[in-house]
């Protein structure tokens, strides 16, 4: 699983206050022309899951902002939901 630092942000877990430090990105559906949806994970210092929810990319001129990368994932998805990556994280990119 590759997680991605962020700037710490309050969550809201099965009625528990949470700091996220940290959140992990996967496409759950994309086909592969103008509709990607992505679920998004956030986790404590701990990875302790602190919510998660879902991002999607709807029409043609969306989805070509998205380089395909699982960096421009995660910059995406931090952009949708107003979360600062911390850009010091090496492995955010990892797999590219």
């Amino acid at each position: 699983m590759l997680t991605v630092q962020i700037q710490p942000q309050l969550a809201f877990a099965n009625g528990k206050k949470m700091q996220a430090t940290q959140f992990n990105v996967v496409s759950i559906s994309d086909n592969l022309y103008d509709s990607c949806t992505f679920k998004y994970t956030l986790y404590d210092a701990n990875m302790v899951w602190s919510g998660e929810s879902t991002v999607s990319l709807e029409g043609r001129e969306a989805y070509v902002t998205w380089d395909t990368t699982a960096t421009g994932a995660h910059r995406i998805v931090a952009d949708a939901i107003g979360l600062q990556i911390l850009l010091d994280d090496p492995k955010l990119f990892e797999f590219e």
